[in-house]
C-alpha cells in the first residue's frame, strides 16, 4: 500500500512539474518566470544557464495558452531563454525566439520573461516586475 501511494505522489509531483507554475497571479518560489502573453503556439521554454539547462512543456505537449507561466531555478548567468513551436520527444523544434540575460537579477528580485506579440512574430523581453496585463 505504501508504494502504491509513493507511486501516486511521485506521478502528481512530475505532472505539475511538467504543466509549469500555473496562470494567474504573482510566482513566489522561482527565480525566472517565464510569462506568455501571446498567442502564439509555443509548447516549449527552454533555460540554458552557464552551469545548467532546464526545459518545461505542458504534459500533454500541448500549446502554453495566454497567461500560463513555467518558473525555473536559476543557475549562473548568463542565461538563454529559448521558446519554441514543436516538441518532438525529448528535443524541441522550431525556435519562436530568444533572449539572453547577462547578469542575475537584483538581490531579492527575479526575472520575468515575456513573450508578446509582435509584427515579425513573438519577442521576449526581461524585467523584474510582473509584465502589465498578463
Amino acid at each position: 500500500m505504501k508504494k502504491r501511494i509513493y507511486a501516486v505522489l511521485a506521478a502528481l509531483f512530475i505532472l505539475a512539474a511538467l504543466s509549469g507554475c500555473g496562470s494567474g497571479g504573482e510566482v513566489i518560489d522561482y527565480d525566472l518566470v517565464f510569462v506568455n502573453d501571446s498567442d502564439a503556439t509555443i509548447v516549449e521554454v527552454v533555460v540554458d544557464f552557464v552551469d545548467q539547462n532546464s526545459g518545461m512543456r505542458n504534459a500533454d505537449s500541448s500549446p502554453l495558452k495566454r497567461g500560463e507561466t513555467f518558473g525555473f531555478e536559476a543557475g549562473e548567468y548568463p542565461v538563454t531563454v529559448l521558446v519554441y513551436d514543436t516538441a518532438v520527444g525529448r528535443i524541441a523544434e522550431g525556435e519562436l525566439a530568444r533572449i539572453v540575460i547577462q547578469q542575475a537579477p537584483p538581490e531579492g528580485e527575479r526575472w520575468y520573461v515575456t513573450a508578446k506579440d509582435g509584427t515579425h512574430g513573438i519577442v521576449l523581453t526581461a524585467d523584474t516586475k510582473w509584465p502589465e496585463g498578463a
